[in-house]
């Protein structure tokens, strides 16, 4: 693994562990077993590694988007509610990327101009290929996928907000059932 990311793996962890705010370029520097000056060297502020980190993490979420799309676009004998259920498991379930989300969406709302900025065009671009996504999938199974993909990424938010608080497991089943009759 390359220095740069070493430092945004463990700049991630820290973040997730401290907060933004509570993870300062020196623990990163000392968690990775790197002076500041070659923490500097690679990124001349805490923002540069914040955009890199949130770069990193959307483009992962869109990633899976498109596998999802070319493999179930491939083999699309999955009823609608077996579709709902795979998109809602694969991000909702990704492990720490749910706590890091919001903590990137927390500091985009409140403080972070050019990473609100970057957030707005991702949930765009995620919205578009989940439309589109579902338009290949679920052919003419779904009469509004536009609408839906809406209520979607909307879903999987709150979601990933009740897993991080909730003891019981999530009724995924039922929320994807819900979905397919919408569609």
């Amino acid at each position: 693994m390359d220095i740069r990311n070493q430092i945004l793996t463990s700049a991630s962890d820290l973040m997730i562990e401290k907060g933004i705010k509570g993870t300062s370029l020196k623990d990163i520097a000392s968690t990775v077993g790197i002076s500041k000056g070659t923490l500097y060297y690679h990124y001349a502020a805490k923002e540069d590694i914040i955009y890199d980190l949130a770069d990193a993490h959307l483009n992962q979420i869109n990633d899976q988007l498109l596998y999802w799309i070319e493999h179930e676009a491939a083999v699309s004998t999955n009823t609608t509610e077996q579709i709902f259920k795979v998109i809602l498991e694969k991000i909702v379930y990704a492990e720490t990327r749910g706590k890091f989300h919001f903590y990137l969406i927390a500091n985009a709302i409140t403080d972070n101009e050019a990473l609100r900025d970057r957030f707005i065009e991702k949930y765009e671009d995620w919205r578009k290929t989940l439309a589109h996504g579902l338009k290949l999938v679920l052919k003419d199974r779904c009469v509004n996928c536009e609408m839906l993909s809406y209520l979607i990424l909307a879903t999987l938010d709150g979601l990933i907000v009740q897993r991080m608080f909730s003891r019981e497991p999530l009724p995924l089943d039922g929320i994807a059932k819900i979905l397919a009759e919408l569609s």
